[in-house]
């Protein structure tokens, strides 16, 4: 139903141009022929051009407004709908003024340098807009989406045993995009709002849009643990919690009383949290190394 209506919308605009432009041809055609003064041609032109330049203006705003509801920050939907009403007025209400002899250059140069200077004022928070409504285009991520956002140099940071490599970054669930600000809600529950300028230069990772995602943690172990089959009950827990047949369970190093286990968990994003399927197998790393040797050091 929407799509067709955005097509309807799109054929409205195309035929309102044509029919503009064939009035305003006919009618300039007949005013020549009948001789009528030059002014009174132009202020009828200039009329065409008002009532048909509010009406796609009307349209393209509808349509705009249309599409940010389907595919963009719903939020901000009324207000990037009505500046774009307000610039095409102010270039609709210069170009009737143009036909109907007013000097507009005087205007055009005041307007030119109010718009340096408030370039200048306000130019972060026009980077923040405009950046925000690149983002409805380009649709990196939507209220929903778990992401990472880290800054633009995109560090990481090197590893340490028994942890990976850290990229550092902020993370949480994306609760809304505006104009100025995205509002993440991080793990420790806290909004979290980040001008879109930088969102617009940084490196985003969407784990929301990943099929799978790649868990790994570690675990120092007794040699009294049987591996095969703490092994065993760890890839059943794995499958348990959803976790996919890539997942494994291997030893990584061995030293003269203890061996390091390396649990790769390849979940898809509609699985467990990862949390949940990290406490539920060290729980279980835990349990076995109490029953065999009392002695267990855990790591993740």
């Amino acid at each position: 139903m929407r799509p067709r209506r955005n097509k309807n919308l799109l054929l409205d605009l195309a035929l309102l141009i044509i029919a503009g432009f064939i009035l305003a041809s006919v009618l300039y055609s007949i005013l020549d022929y009948l001789n009528i003064e030059s002014y009174l041609r132009s202020w009828l032109l200039a009329l065409i051009v008002v009532v048909f330049g509010v009406a796609i203006t009307w349209i393209i705003a509808k349509a705009i407004k249309e599409y940010i509801l389907l595919n963009g920050i719903k939020q901000e939907a009324d207000t990037i709908s009505l500046l774009f009403e307000i610039v095409a007025y102010v270039l609709v209400a210069i170009i009737a003024l143009y036909l109907i002899h007013v000097n507009v250059t005087g205007l055009l140069i005041s307007a030119g340098f109010l718009g340096i200077v408030l370039g200048f004022a306000a130019q972060s928070t026009l980077g923040n807009i405009f950046s925000g409504i690149s983002m409805i285009l380009a649709r990196p991520f939507e209220p929903g989406d778990y992401i990472v956002v880290q800054t633009w140099q995109y560090n990481k940071l090197p590893s340490t045993y028994p942890h990976e490599e850290y990229i550092p970054g902020y993370s949480g669930t994306v609760e809304k995009i505006g104009l100025l600000y995205t509002e993440l809600r991080d793990d420790a529950n806290t909004p979290v709002y980040i001008p879109n300028g930088i969102l617009n230069q940084a490196l985003i990772m969407n784990y929301h849009r990943a099929s799978t995602r790649i868990i790994r943690f570690r675990a120092e172990l007794n040699k009294s643990v049987p591996f095969e089959q703490i092994r065993q009950r760890i890839m059943k827990l794995l499958k348990e919690h959803g976790a996919g047949p890539d997942s494994a369970v291997t030893v990584e190093h061995v030293s003269e009383s203890t061996y390091g286990l390396l649990v790769t968990v390849h979940a898809s994003s509609k699985s467990a949290p990862a949390r949940a399927i990290r406490s539920a197998i060290l729980a279980e790393i835990l349990r076995y190394s109490k029953r065999y040797s009392g002695v267990s050091k855990s790591k993740g």
